[in-house]
């Protein structure tokens, strides 16, 4: 019996590895296929901006990263810049209309504290300042959504009012 115990363990132990399941359906995808899967999701998500920009009637430029932004009111003060103290007014909604958040927040520019489509939006505006901006899923949150109010893979709208920079 003293021997039994060791023998199932030694045989038992190989199968507990962490081992990927030769059994299972699913591949890995190769780098290429990611990439071109990338590149169809970001196709698909112009197209639906696009088409919600000319549905809507409204008057859009798009950066080379592809935040997307109107000028409502251009602010007088100062530029916007990397590690300066923001304050502004904001809110975040779907193509929808539903609203998912919404107040004042202050953030290090270029720290985190926003998704990486808010801070370049701030560095394209100056105190004063009243933008609105359409930001695909790769600029705000992504194929996993917040968890809370935003889904995953939303395009959301944002309006920023830049209060105060220091």
């Amino acid at each position: 019996m003293k021997l039994f115990i060791p023998i199932l363990t030694l045989l038992l132990l190989p199968g507990c590895q962490n081992k990927p399941d030769s059994r299972s359906s699913s591949q890995s995808r190769t780098e290429t296929e990611l990439i071109d899967l990338n590149k169809s999701l970001i196709t698909q998500d112009r197209a639906v901006i696009a088409e919600y920009i000319g549905r809507n009637e409204l008057s859009f430029r798009e950066t080379n990263t592809g935040l997307w932004y109107s000028v409502l009111a251009e602010g007088t003060g100062d530029t916007v810049n990397t590690g300066d103290n923001v304050t502004y007014d904001y809110e975040c909604s779907l193509l929808d209309g539903k609203i998912c958040y919404s107040g004042s927040q202050t953030i290090r520019v270029g720290y985190a504290g926003a998704e990486s489509g808010v801070t370049e939006g701030l560095q394209l505006m100056r105190e004063g300042s009243d933008f609105m901006f359409i930001m695909p899923p790769y600029l705000a949150y992504g194929h996993t959504g917040d968890g809370d109010r935003i889904p995953g893979r939303a395009i959301l709208v944002y309006r920023i009012r830049v209060k105060d920079i220091s």
